[in-house]
């Protein structure tokens, strides 16, 4: 029944994806990929994590071809992370719903496989840093999540 209500969707929305939800999903994917990438392999823990999200945000068509293109990005290093932090920020400023939405998406990408690996963290602490919340934050939700280091 899910697959026909996405199908059906599909048909009125003609598989493409809301403008407004353009940013969000470019910068989030991008962002992925780099962290993703921080240690050198996507595992198949963080692959599945990337198509659950897909689906968990119910993206059309076009939307999850924006998706893998943003992750591709970032995964390859071909984006500013600063600036990528900051396209999100201006949209969704500290303290918003999307933001810490945002965060807890790629601490959970990080521990994803219980361990959060030395090159994992650098990445972390750099978008930390550039999307504004602070070391102990970054700590306090690792540990809640149980991302313990490798």
């Amino acid at each position: 029944l899910k697959d026909m209500g996405k199908a059906l969707s599909e048909l009125f929305t003609f598989g493409k994806l809301a403008r407004e939800q353009e940013l969000p999903v470019e910068v989030t994917f991008g962002l992925i990929g780099y962290l993703a990438k921080a240690d050198r392999i996507i595992t198949s823990h963080e692959a599945e994590f990337v198509n659950q999200l897909m689906d968990e945000l119910n993206l059309p068509t076009q939307g999850k071809a924006i998706a893998s293109a943003a992750f591709d990005r970032g995964r390859l290093r071909k984006i500013d992370v600063r600036a990528e932090a900051k396209r999100f920020l201006g949209a969704y400023p500290r303290g918003t719903v999307e933001l810490n939405r945002l965060y807890d998406t790629l601490l959970r990408l990080a521990a994803i496989d219980g361990r959060v690996f030395a090159r994992e963290r650098v990445a972390l602490e750099e978008l930390t840093d550039a999307l504004g919340f602070s070391r102990e934050t970054l700590a306090a939700r690792l540990e809640a999540i149980g991302g313990t280091e490798a």
